[in-house]
């Protein structure tokens, strides 16, 4: 589902991505860990093309996301056509991102209507049945000022799941949460996670990386270190570098 090549990014002189490789298998969960400027949430992002790779080659279900190749030549695609290519791409950031001047239900139907071409009809049905799979079936007409900070996150999944993706993208979905508000939301991954969905999640949350993932890959000064099981990973790391990362989370 995903095939990354020696993917390198930099902003200025700053390398944020020196030459990662990353592979998920279709219904894998992945769980990337790591400290602060590691590069997680850069490489996530690189999955949809949020962000352009200076180097490498990033395939999602077999193509390429925001290029086409000519020979030996990548060219980067009309912005149109690279939203035509993420559909399949589902993405939850750590803030949400709901438009505040919509209800609940407006904010899901919007990407479906107006980039997937279903009819208001077939989006309304399809978003109320997701509301009610994230446990906000009586959230359509609120708007999200009167949400809480896991129901809004909730929301945004509900929003990604819309456009039927392939795959799942998390950038620490629960890092801007109050900590009794995790719960909720780490719940509905752990249900999407039981359903075969393939996700990539950023989180520091190790706990669910032990539970739901099927592999972790520890990252950190822009490589990924080390990866494997999480009870390799997390409960007998390998590299020196990981030990004392998770040292300091966990203490």
């Amino acid at each position: 589902m995903v095939d990354a090549r020696a993917v390198h990014k930099a902003y200025g002189s700053n390398q944020v991505l020196k030459g990662v490789d990353l592979t998920v298998q279709q219904g894998e969960v992945v769980c990337l860990i790591g400290p602060s400027g590691s590069g997680k949430t850069t490489l996530l992002r690189t999955l949809n093309h949020l962000e352009t790779v200076d180097d490498g080659i990033i395939l999602i279900d077999g193509d390429l996301v925001g290029y086409r190749q000519d020979g030996e030549k990548l060219y980067e695609l009309p912005e149109r056509e690279v939203a035509v290519r993420r559909r399949r791409i589902g993405m939850v950031f750590q803030h949400f991102n709901l438009f505040p001047h919509l209800t609940v239900l407006q904010n899901i139907v919007e990407a479906p209507i107006g980039v997937g071409g279903q009819s208001r009809k077939e989006a309304t049905a399809n978003a109320e049945r997701l509301l009610e799979r994230v446990g906000l079936g009586e959230k359509g007409s609120a708007y999200p000022a009167q949400l809480s900070g896991g129901q809004k996150q909730r929301v945004a999944i509900a929003r990604a799941l819309a456009m039927n993706p392939r795959i799942m993208l998390f950038d620490e979905p629960t890092s801007a949460l109050d900590p009794e508000l995790v719960g909720e939301v780490l719940s509905v991954m752990r249900d999407l996670a039981r359903d075969g969905m393939t996700m990539v999640v950023v989180t520091h949350e190790m706990n669910f990386a032990r539970q739901v993932a099927n592999r972790v890959v520890f990252m950190a000064d822009g490589h990924v270190v080390e990866q494997g099981p999480p009870e390799q990973v997390i409960l007998n790391p390998q590299h020196s570098r990981t030990r004392e990362f998770l040292q300091a989370v966990t203490s």
